[in-house]
């Protein structure tokens, strides 16, 4: 196993070539013809079964997210892992002459030995045109290969290096097959668009769910660049600032007293200071968008301070619960209407309640729900992060610290009489974990100086999505999970999606009439699937919104326009071709599933047939003919 890289200081992005010493060589020469970009390829030269699983593991150390390997390996590949894997092709233009070689050499019994993908090459016509006898020999794993060469009676097998190394074994000549430059170079620019729209999808869901999970406070996102992409509502009344004035512009610009140069600088994930926004103290949370192990800018959220405490200086409050309402919760579905019942029922219910759903679902949403339709009602509900917590320093900070006569509350002391979230349980460090436990069960704390132990009396809400639930150490899960209430996602709900856009938009909009969704935008809302579930939501409607505010038209047809741009054109066509993946199969075999996802496809992006056409990358005339069978 081998792997070479070049300038991987500058490189964002790494994919993986997996390939044996032949084709590594080739795949060499085409990495360094490639025009110079941000994506590493790493090759890792590997053979099939334990080589390749050794190989795989190697290059996901390295950051790899993405492979190409050949069509065997591929193939391999794609029953063992989920990574995403493309692959090489070799041409009918290669088989063809490895056939004319194998002539040439006085052999007319032929074997092309592959492993389970379809040839590119019509061996009938072959056999005809070349005067030869071809056998097509197809195998399922590497043992195979052996005991079919030793079968065959073919005189000469072409195929991958493991079928040289077979036929060697069985005394028998062989050629090797392998992919060209051009098959290769294909592969390697395809891989580098997939991992660059793979990331830029994650990253808009991280930026979604951030925006969610702090909602009610001054928002903004920069690039990595320190160039302003998001700026909420909230931020525009402490700033005065209109969205237009800063869209685009580097934040040194328009803050140039907050130190985000520093805080790049200083390679911490997270950190907070104070500082002066439009005559009010506040304080700015800094926090480092990561996506995988990419770089994805910042978050700042801007918390109001007016009095510039030297004990929120010292000890800041995480999150005090926002006004949600189980009255106001959207369930128009069958399945959300029944959540909503459930948690009408477990409010009054003092356990401690874990509830598990997909990320952006609005898990956290509806913990604030349950506290305010409890008999906590009005007193603190604080939310914990788990990964946020240095282990070491877990005790002063859910108990607090004395220091002198000086004494300051931790998280629990702080909202005891109220209700605690805990985000990322399962990242909690074991000194963080026992103290968790040791709250769940005992409930009481003693402080040296108190003349009696002081009782804890909280109730515990645990937000998390399935991976996470069973991360989390056995014994915190039982005392967190008494209660567990499986929370659905956006696509499980369908009935809501159209109701929610519209509320979001019209929180934007607050003078809005008439009906927010058209019919053709009711098309888009409901076909798209939702990754980011109801943060996404948001987060599209938000920018529909904006888009909104600023046409000077507001026709049906270009609000529609305006939904397609919110979502964006080449994110949805992604999502209906995972939806669809009929779409991509060449040729066509399944005609009928294949027709109604071109009639999908037509519908949400109201396009002709040559349009559809041109997506698809086939001509109108072949469109029309497999549309017609």
């Amino acid at each position: 196993m081998a792997h070479i890289t070049s300038d991987s200081m500058k490189k964002q992005y790494k994919v993986c070539i997996l390939a044996y010493s032949r084709v590594a060589d080739v795949a060499r020469q085409v990495i360094s013809e490639l025009p110079d970009g941000d994506v590493e390829y790493i090759i890792m030269e590997s053979g099939l079964a334990d080589e390749q699983a050794i190989c795989v593991e190697e290059a996901r150390r390295l950051g790899c997210e993405v492979f190409i390997a050949g069509p065997a390996g591929a193939a391999l590949f794609a029953t063992r892992y989920s990574y995403p894997v493309i692959s090489f092709q070799v041409s009918d233009m290669d088989y063809m002459n490895a056939i004319r070689k194998a002539l040439n050499q006085g052999h007319h019994r032929i074997g092309i030995m592959h492993y389970r993908y379809a040839l590119p090459l019509d061996l009938k016509k072959y056999e005809y045109l070349m005067q030869a006898k071809l056998t097509e020999l197809v195998y399922d794993e590497v043992p195979q290969v052996y005991e079919i060469a030793k079968k065959t009676s073919c005189d000469v097998l072409i195929g991958p290096v493991v079928v040289q190394d077979a036929a060697d074994a069985a005394g028998k000549d062989s050629l090797l097959i392998y992919a060209g430059k051009d098959a290769i170079r294909d592969a390697c620019l395809k891989a580098g668009e997939l991992i660059k729209k793979m990331y830029d999808t994650r990253r808009s869901h991280v930026i979604a769910e951030s925006v969610l999970d702090t909602a009610q406070l001054g928002i903004v996102v920069t690039s990595r660049e320190g160039m302003i992409e998001f700026f909420n509502h909230t931020m525009q009344n402490y700033t005065g600032l209109a969205l237009h004035q800063v869209s685009g512009r580097s934040l040194s610009d328009v803050f140039p007293n907050l130190p985000l140069s520093d805080f790049l600088k200083s390679g911490f994930n997270q950190q907070d200071s104070y500082h002066l926004i439009n005559a009010t103290m506040m304080r700015c949370v800094f926090r480092r968008l990561v996506v995988g192990i990419h770089e994805g800018g910042v978050l700042l959220t801007f918390h109001p301070n007016p009095h510039n405490r030297k004990k929120d200086r010292q000890h800041p409050v995480y999150t005090v619960a926002p006004v949600y309402k189980l009255e106001k919760v959207t369930a128009q579905s069958k399945e959300m209407s029944h959540i909503v019942n459930l948690c009408r029922q477990i409010s009054p219910v003092e356990y401690a309640t874990t509830l598990v759903g997909p990320a952006g679902c609005g898990r956290e949403e509806l913990a604030h729900c349950l506290h305010n339709a409890s008999r906590r009602a009005g007193k603190p509900c604080i939310t914990i992060d788990c990964a946020t917590i240095i282990d070491d320093r877990a005790v002063e900070m859910l108990y607090g610290y004395s220091q002198g006569n000086n004494t300051t509350d931790g998280l629990l002391l702080t909202a005891s009489g109220g209700s605690v979230i805990i985000k990322h349980p399962g990242l909690a460090g074991p000194r963080l974990q026992a103290v968790l436990q040791e709250a769940l069960t005992v409930r009481q704390f003693f402080r040296p100086g108190m003349e009696a132990p002081m009782t804890l009396d909280l109730m515990f809400y645990t937000v998390v999505t399935d991976e996470e639930y069973h991360r989390i150490p056995a014994g915190l899960r039982r005392l967190l999970s008494i209660l567990v209430l499986p929370i659905p996602s956006l696509h499980e709900r369908k009935e809501d999606i159209c109701l929610l856009f519209s509320n979001y938009v019209r929180q934007q909009l607050p003078g809005s009439r008439g009906n927010i969704v058209t019919e053709a935008m009711e098309r888009v809302l409901m076909t798209y699937s939702w990754p980011g579930n109801v943060v996404e939501l948001r987060a599209v409607s938000t920018r529909y919104a904006v888009l909104l505010k600023k046409a000077v038209t507001r026709t049906a047809r270009y609000r529609y326009r305006l939904l397609l741009e919110a979502i964006g054109d080449e994110t949805l066509e992604s999502d209906i071709f995972s939806q669809y993946p009929v779409l991509c199969q060449r040729p066509v075999e399944q005609i009928s599933p294949f027709q109604e996802a071109v009639r999908v496809l037509r519908t949400v992006f109201d396009e002709t047939y040559e349009e559809t056409a041109a997506r698809l990358h086939m001509s109108r005339t072949t469109l029309w003919r497999l549309l017609h069978k």
